[in-house]
């Protein structure tokens, strides 16, 4: 029996999200789900249910997803500590010097 995973409604928003976005990637592709159950391994309901966003469906098959769609390259980001756009401004500011004019010589 598997276990159920309680997600928020958040959560299952992304999730759908996802499933949509693989839906129309597939879709791009012309593959019906059945073929691109197979590429992936899985049975055409399991990947129906990829589709929905059921979170029952381990990540190594959206991993491999994005991989025969050419975006694995995206999932890099996943995780990825956030920018402090502050900081960085502050950084930039206390290493900025003002130019100055050029002087001439009178002579």
């Amino acid at each position: 029996m598997l276990n159920m995973i309680n997600i928020n409604n958040k959560e299952e928003t992304v999730l759908k999200t996802l499933g949509d976005r693989l839906r129309e990637a597939r879709l791009a592709r012309n593959e019906s789900q059945e073929v691109f159950a197979q590429r992936l391994g899985l049975a055409r309901q399991s990947y129906g249910k990829m589709e929905k966003g059921n979170p029952s469906i381990p990540v190594g098959y959206w991993l491999q997803a994005s991989s025969i769609l050419g975006r694995l390259d995206t999932w890099g980001k996943v995780l990825q500590e956030q920018e402090d756009l502050f900081l960085q401004y502050e950084q930039n500011q206390a290493g900025r010097k003002k130019a100055g004019r050029r002087r001439t010589s009178k002579t």
